[in-house]
């Protein structure tokens, strides 16, 4: 049997009387200027060189037509981004145009006219795109929340900064280049199912798909097998407050300089590890983003036969997915405006074990009471005994998701956490040696020893408190005798790093002597180096003050964390 060449389509074949849209399952528009660029690059070399271009395979499913429609309707299986953003180039093109009557027609036959476009992206991106298409100046993109509107605006954006400097003989040439020379092979498939089936395959064997996208679609591809697509909406509904809040909490984050590595691996990676009520005898705290979507995937299939089992699993992840990610991106949002929230998350900075946790609490709006004893946790295990107990923080977090636990029931639960790895002897231990290599804990530490002190300026701005370091006492490389202070030769190097000889600067200071320095101690805007300053300049400082500093340093480390 011979293997005949399959026919190849223009782009100007497939636009002209045909409509799209781009079904639920789908992921939104995710490209960027680099993939832009790209296809740009190809286009530009493919005119220079009089060739065609092959755009790839497109998969579409063919919608039945309703009433007395002219234009046939297809669903994009595979191949949205690559059509959304020519379509977005196309739009810019024609807009170039100086002949109204061209641009009408051109227009009427790739683009559509406002509010009956001739590609309909998911839910109120549609709406966006009609505003991008024909009113971007009037657009802010300031305002922009949903990743898939930014990236939109800025393709289009990166298009009209190309276009900028061509003629309108080369805008024109484009324009038929487009039309007539990049070329597609189609595949069209006939049922809802099949479509669904497709996409999952096709993004499921290699190619980069995000994992948000991944669960979405095969959730999307069990409601629709097995259920009839009743929960298709629910689906739906529930990612698109999933995609949402982490753009929400993306854009947060980069503002208040937190949570440096989150990612979508990290939102679905902290639910999963908060809602272990959901997989029951699967779930496990050691499990990947990679790996926990397998774990779901496997759920499905094996409730595939009992539609009331799947049914409930699918809504139950669904509807708890979303809200997780709706309290995440609330809490997030709410750290800058709630006074409790900006010195342990901005300051301190959790660690991001402790999210899953946290974020159920916030949800539970049982956070605020319980901020000190996750404090406590955070400074003594993670910070300085410098250990991450996974397994202990995600079997608490899901212990509290599974039942609405009392606020004083988990309060013991949280101090019961810190007395396993770090209760008042170990702590002691660690705050009594060496601690200068834990720098911005002892930071931290000071920041909430020099707001205690009466009748002094509370410090409580994110960007004076970046500005301050630890600063030694006495000096890592002195300039004067250490025995005139109380020092023996062999002990000066292991005791200066201790906390009683450290403080709060706006800078480093010289290595003088505490005598020397008191001046500029006193000139500090911190209070605790400011009566440092005073008391050294009145008193004197040698290792035995140095040593009596440090233990009332220590009483109040136990007593407040």
């Amino acid at each position: 049997m011979s293997i005949a060449d399959s026919p190849k389509e223009t782009i100007g074949a497939i636009f002209g009387g045909n409509i799209f849209q781009i079904p639920s399952y789908q992921r939104k528009y995710i490209w960027t200027d680099k993939e832009c660029g790209d296809l740009w690059n190809d286009i530009e070399e493919a005119v220079k060189n009089s060739m065609n271009h092959f755009f790839g395979t497109l998969i579409f499913r063919e919608i039945e037509s309703e009433g007395l429609a002219t234009l046939q309707s297809y669903e994009i299986i595979d191949g949205q981004q690559r059509i959304t953003t020519l379509y977005i180039l196309l739009s810019e093109l024609i807009s170039k145009l100086p002949d109204s009557k061209i641009k009408d027609s051109l227009r009427e036959k790739f683009i559509g006219s406002p509010g009956n476009l001739k590609l309909s992206p998911q839910g109120k991106d549609i709406d966006f795109l009609d505003e991008l298409v024909f009113k971007f100046d009037s657009i802010d993109e300031s305002v922009l929340r949903k990743r898939s509107q930014r990236l939109m605006f800025k393709t289009k954006k990166y298009f009209r900064s190309i276009l900028s400097s061509y003629s309108q003989e080369e805008i024109e040439k484009k324009i038929v280049f487009i039309q007539k020379n990049i070329e597609v092979l189609i595949l069209n498939v006939k049922r809802q199912s099949e479509a669904i089936r497709m996409f999952e395959i096709i993004n499921d064997r290699g190619l980069p798909l995000k994992i948000l996208d991944k669960c979405k679609s095969v959730l999307m591809l069990y409601s629709t097998m097995y259920l009839d697509e009743k929960l298709n909406d629910v689906i739906n509904n529930a990612f698109e407050k999933v995609y949402d809040s982490f753009d929400d909490i993306i854009m947060d984050r980069d503002r208040l300089k937190i949570l440096g590595r989150f990612s979508e691996n990290t939102l679905f990676t902290h639910h999963y590890s908060s809602a272990r009520k959901l997989f029951q005898e699967t779930w496990d705290f050691k499990k990947g983003a990679e790996s926990i979507f397998e774990d779901l995937k496997s759920k499905c299939e094996s409730l595939k036969r009992d539609r009331k089992k799947l049914s409930e699993f699918i809504k139950n992840y669904a509807d708890d997915f979303s809200e997780f990610s709706l309290s995440y991106a609330d809490l997030v949002s709410s750290i800058e405006t709630n006074e409790l929230y900006v010195k342990p998350f901005q300051f301190l900075e959790f660690t991001a074990t402790l999210y899953p946790l946290i974020v159920r609490l916030h949800n539970q709006k049982k956070l605020g009471a319980l901020l000190k004893e996750l404090e406590s946790i955070e400074v003594r295990i993670y910070k300085f005994r410098g250990t991450n107990p996974v397994k202990d923080a995600y079997v608490l977090s899901s212990l509290i998701s599974e039942d609405e636990l009392d606020t004083d029931v988990i309060k013991k639960e949280l101090i019961d956490f810190n007395n396993r790895f770090m209760n008042d002897g170990n702590f002691r231990y660690y705050l009594n040696s060496a601690v200068y290599g834990n720098t911005a804990t002892i930071k931290y530490i000071f920041l909430e020893y020099n707001n205690s002190l009466k009748s002094c300026r509370i410090i409580n701005d994110v960007n004076e408190y970046r500005k301050l370091e630890v600063e030694h006492i006495f000096s890592r490389n002195p300039n004067f005798s250490v025995k005139s202070y109380g020092f023996k030769d062999d002990e000066y190097e292991n005791e200066i790093n201790k906390i009683g000889n450290l403080t709060l600067l706006e800078r480093d200071t010289s290595n003088a002597s505490p005598k020397d320095k008191a001046d500029r101690y006193i000139k500090s805007d911190t209070c605790m180096t400011n009566r440092l300053g005073s008391k050294i300049k009145s008193e004197g400082f040698t290792k035995k003050e140095m040593d009596e500093r440090g233990e009332e340093l220590i009483r109040f480390c136990l007593k407040r964390f």
